[in-house]
């Protein structure tokens, strides 16, 4: 089996958390649902970039710190956890796209909140999917 060291599986982690910012600043709905489509879209693309070495057998691995042996902050892309990455990535497009009629539909409050906690979530996701260890799938879960 052929490991890939790569930063994408951090890069499908961080494009929601870097949407957070974005989302909770926009004072326009439209701007904000924009924003939301956009990293929905880019996260997908990331995920989806990563496919077709994974169905060759390919790892994918990153490793930002390792506190002790075996007890590091790193993610890895294998196929169970490119299989609920892809299902996670796709869903939030879909998801997204309810969403605006839904809130705008009913005039929920809070609007922007509920796309900013929706993002973190998606980040929380793709956390657990790419997981290199317990202790990290533990942190995002």
């Amino acid at each position: 089996m052929e490991v890939i060291y790569s930063i994408r599986p951090l890069l499908a982690l961080l494009v929601s958390l870097c949407a957070v910012p974005l989302i909770a600043s926009s004072h326009k709905a439209n701007i904000r649902e924009a924003w939301t489509f956009a990293a929905a879209i880019v996260k997908f693309v990331v995920v989806v970039s990563m496919l077709p070495a994974v169905l060759r057998g390919t790892q994918f691995t990153c490793t930002l710190v390792e506190f002790l042996p075996g007890a590091s902050i790193s993610f890895k892309v294998d196929a169970l956890g490119m299989l609920f990455a892809l299902v996670a990535s796709s869903l939030w497009i879909i998801t997204s796209a309810y969403s605006v009629g839904y809130m705008r539909g009913l005039q929920e409050h809070s609007q922007s909140r509920y796309f900013c906690f929706f993002a973190l979530a998606l980040s929380a996701t793709i956390g657990v999917a790419f997981s290199a260890n317990l202790l990290r799938r533990y942190l995002f879960y």
